[in-house]
């Protein structure tokens, strides 16, 4: 018999591909819009729309507040952009890495790319980064760096871009703030990018911004190779990653299990797939006695706070030897900040009168890759969730043994599953 978790993401999965498919006939771009972006693990209007596709309504307080906040944010973000030295026009085939950055990505005038792990030394690849903390090294090669910079709310640029998509089809899925953000990356690549052909490489989570940047790719040259690398491990709902037509050659996976996912249950063609050890990942780190927090906390804390408490009475954990693992891009967040110490003041107040003791890793709300990576390193891990859609499902993960240990609370088990194929050796330039 299905469980629920089963019937809810199999119904999901095509309830949405037909709302894409709806959508697309309308003329929509549905790799683009943030309306089509369905995504689980971030709050954002995709996942809201996820939400009402789900629950067969059409609107909501939190759909509305974040409808408003596409809108409102066009007045509240600056674009700007850096080359660097080069020799793009000067190559007959190129090698572009679209890619993000850190401060810590440079290293006396050298950007490493922690995806691919080549680096701006060498003279066969040129990188196209988003600066996600905002640092501009002064000298530097074979870079463009996109700084996005958060202001207070502009009139002027607000209107500038409301008076140029004003007559356009389908209004609202052109005139917000993530389709502003992927035009100005399409601009770039048709201003500063030769017309030769060349492979353009992608660090890949389908994000609307990598669709677009993918667009304007084959629109400038028909030719140019377009790989996207699915970098990071198989996360247990992956519908953000549902296939949207977009014009990919190849799509990377690092393993066999997650190629038939995604032919099996998110209609990806199985001629675009390829299966390669990861690149990104020499070996998986140690996860015993660790207590994980989501990117985004999506759910209602008190529900998890009950189900963390609940768990650490019915299962034996060394649980006062636990560290607690922010998302690093949250560490300053708040809210995750507080949520930390709730459970601090939990296990605090905990006590077992266990003689053996467990020291499995607990993820709390949607676990991304750490779920996997926890089950190939451990065999083990605990989930805390309210959202089904957060959690394994037995028809879509057949290798993992799901048990339910109290509503909200889950087991999982899976031994000797290659979530993700290592190999020191792999590079990307075997592949290219």
């Amino acid at each position: 018999m299905n469980s629920e978790i089963d019937i809810v993401q199999s119904s999901l999965i095509l309830k949405s591909k037909k709302y894409l498919s709806k959508c697309k006939k309308k003329g929509i771009e549905i790799a683009t819009s943030p309306f089509c972006d369905l995504t689980t693990w971030i709050n954002s209007i995709g996942y809201q729309k996820l939400l009402l596709i789900s629950e067969n309504k059409l609107l909501s307080k939190n759909y509305i507040r974040y409808f408003f906040s596409e809108l409102i944010n066009v007045g509240r973000f600056k674009y700007s952009y850096n080359i660097y030295s080069n020799s793009l026009f000067k190559k007959k085939k190129i090698n572009i890495i679209y890619s993000y950055s850190w401060k810590e990505n440079f290293k006396k005038n050298i950007f490493y790319d922690n995806y691919f792990k080549v680096n701006s030394q060498d003279d066969n690849f040129f990188f196209i980064l988003i600066s996600i903390d905002g640092y501009l090294p002064k000298k530097l090669k074979n870079c463009l760096i996109i700084n996005r910079t958060k202001i207070f709310f502009n009139p002027i640029i607000f209107l500038s871009h409301l008076t140029k998509k004003i007559f356009c089809k389908n209004f609202f899925h052109k005139f917000n703030s993530t389709n502003i953000f992927n035009e100005f990356v399409q601009n770039i690549f048709f201003k500063e990018i030769s017309q030769n052909k060349g492979n353009i490489l992608i660090p890949y989570e389908s994000r609307p911004h990598q669709n677009a940047l993918v667009s304007a790719a084959k629109k400038k040259n028909k030719k140019n190779n377009i790989i996207c690398y699915l970098h990071n491990m198989p996360w247990p709902f992956q519908l953000d990653m549902i296939y949207k037509g977009i014009r990919i050659d190849k799509l990377l996976v690092c393993s066999n299990l997650q190629k038939q996912v995604f032919i099996n249950n998110y209609f990806w063609p199985k001629k675009i797939l390829k299966t390669i050890p990861s690149l990104r990942f020499d070996q998986l780190k140690k996860r015993k006695k660790t207590i994980f927090l989501p990117f985004d906390l999506t759910e209602d804390d008190q529900k998890l706070l009950d189900g963390f408490k609940t768990l650490i009475s019915k299962i034996s954990f060394d649980i006062k030897k636990y560290e607690i693992s922010i998302h690093p891009l949250k560490k300053l967040s708040e809210k995750h900040i507080n949520f930390k110490n709730e459970l601090l003041m939990i296990i605090k107040n905990s006590k077992s009168n266990f003689k053996t003791k467990t020291d499995d890793p607990i993820i709390f709300s949607h676990p991304g890759g750490t779920a996997t990576e926890c089950l190939q390193v451990c065999n083990t891990v605990y989930h805390i969730t309210s959202d089904k859609l957060h959690a394994f499902s037995k028809r879509i993960w057949k290798s993992i043994k799901i048990l339910k240990i109290e509503k909200n609370v889950y087991k999982y088990v899976s031994r000797n599953t290659k979530f993700l194929i290592l190999d020191k050796k792999k590079s990307i330039k075997n592949i290219i």
